[in-house]
């Protein structure tokens, strides 16, 4: 089955320890602006006086500011012209990250649990099988996931990094499926342009060339509702009497819309 992870605006950039004020605000979407940076993310950091707050993990799953929940809700979407028009909510999943007052994250994007005892240190997932690796900005390089030690069907992400510290290169690794995804930005801003993706499920295979269009960002420079334009290429491993296996090709569209609640 095709796994298509929406909720990657994992983006990560410089890591900094900042202080936070608590105020508990929800942000939706207030400003159209489409080029927060990386020095602006900064400045916006040095905002915030009072909450003891590690925006490491916040900013690896592409977010400014100290973040407690996200709520992603994707629409499907028809072509008009050139424009996108917003229809009936999607059957993907809804996507909840949130992250506890020191700024660990507790759930992310791909519904993997994060528990941590009280120094911090990671001890549990979705058992405590479970494994999550950083590298030495503090950043998640590796989440894997096994029900027990002697059960051996599981999955694994992992992370890789630009020089300006933003995801670049994601590997998911299921029992029977697998995708690759590549990301490419706009300059220095935290939010990929395009998405590639190479996936298989057992005998299928797809490529999936994903753009996005921003539309809307909150007063902390998170993204609140973007486009995003899917080109899918669908065919099946090659095999004896079926050497050149058809491929089918397709578009498909959708609309992302966040809901940021910060502390």
């Amino acid at each position: 089955m095709k796994k298509y992870l929406f909720f990657l605006t994992t983006l990560a950039i410089v890591f900094m320890v900042s202080s936070c004020k608590q105020n508990g605000k929800t942000n939706d979407a207030d400003s159209t602006n489409d080029s927060t940076s990386v020095a602006d993310s900064a400045a916006i950091e040095e905002e915030k006086p009072n909450l003891d707050y590690n925006t490491t993990d916040a900013k690896t799953f592409g977010l400014n500011g100290c973040v407690a929940k996200v709520v992603t809700t994707t629409f499907m979407a028809t072509l008009e012209g050139d424009k996108l028009v917003k229809g009936m909510v999607s059957n993907r999943t809804d996507s909840l990250t949130t992250f506890d007052e020191k700024g660990r994250v507790t759930l992310d994007s791909y519904a993997n649990p994060y528990v941590y005892d009280a120094d911090g240190k990671f001890i549990k997932g979705r058992s405590k099988e479970s494994k999550m690796t950083r590298d030495k900005e503090g950043r998640i390089t590796n989440y894997s996931n096994r029900e027990n030690a002697n059960h051996w069907e599981g999955y694994d992400y992992s992370f890789e990094y630009d020089k300006q510290g933003r995801i670049n290169s994601i590997e998911w690794a299921g029992w029977e499926e697998g995708e690759s995804y590549a990301l490419t930005y706009k300059d220095d801003q935290l939010y990929p342009s395009s998405m590639h993706i190479d996936g298989v499920a057992c005998a299928d295979i797809y490529k999936t060339d994903i753009r996005y269009k921003y539309t809307k960002f909150d007063e902390k420079g998170n993204w609140t509702a973007r486009e995003m334009y899917y080109d899918i290429m669908q065919t099946t491993e090659a095999y004896e009497g079926n050497e050149n296996p058809a491929k089918d090709y397709s578009k498909e569209y959708y609309i992302q819309e966040r809901t940021i609640t910060y502390y």
